[in-house]
């Protein structure tokens, strides 16, 4: 199976109302070091983005930030001096398409209109096969309870295919997202083998 190397997590700049949505950010971030993966991040110093990467940085994992100019200057948070590389792009498009492309896969975490522009950005280009990476969102505490039946419901009306809820995992903890990764992966695999398998 395909080694992975790196995962991108989006999610928050805000820490949410609830202590436990941070927690688990953090050992997200750990995860990911005791894995030996790399994090990309979205280089924010506050919330979610921060307990993230200072989970990894706990773990002596290696982290990679991706922020714009204009947000960089403002914030100029304490963390970019912390981790290992720095990524300052011009647009939110480029920043996005450089984490994405240097990702094994993707890790969705609560978040607010941001994270959802980058689930919904990463999901589409896996709908039109452009990108392959897992997605997996991590259901804490419920919190993506309400998308998890909208997207059930965009197909129920006809606007998704039922194929296309499998593009995306969900999980109820950070701890099962390694494992739901591999388990992609697999399948990817042995997708491509199967195909190759018609192909002969």
């Amino acid at each position: 199976m395909s080694q992975i190397k790196s995962v991108v997590v989006f999610c928050g700049g805000s820490a949410g109302k609830k202590e436990i949505f941070t927690k688990e950010a953090f050992r997200m971030g750990q995860i990911l070091a005791e894995y030996n993966v790399q994090l990309i991040y979205g280089a924010g110093g506050t919330g979610m983005m921060r307990a993230v990467a200072d989970g990894a940085l706990s773990e002596d994992g290696y982290v990679i930030g991706a922020t714009i100019q204009s947000l960089y200057a403002i914030e100029r948070p304490d963390l970019t001096t912390k981790i290992q590389k720095m990524e300052v792009w011009q647009t939110m498009y480029d920043r996005k398409v450089s984490m994405t492309k240097q990702a094994d896969a993707v890790c969705i975490l609560p978040g607010g209109f941001g994270t959802m522009d980058e689930l919904f950005e990463v999901l589409t280009l896996r709908q039109l096969g452009i990108s392959h990476q897992p997605i997996v969102i991590v259901n804490t505490d419920g919190f993506y309870n309400t998308l998890k039946k909208f997207l059930e419901e965009m197909v129920d009306m006809g606007f998704a295919k039922p194929y296309q809820l499998n593009l995306i995992r969900f999980v109820d903890s950070v701890e099962d997202v390694m494992p739901m990764i591999r388990s992609e992966m697999k399948k990817a695999e042995q997708e491509k083998v199967k195909q190759g398998n018609s192909d002969a």
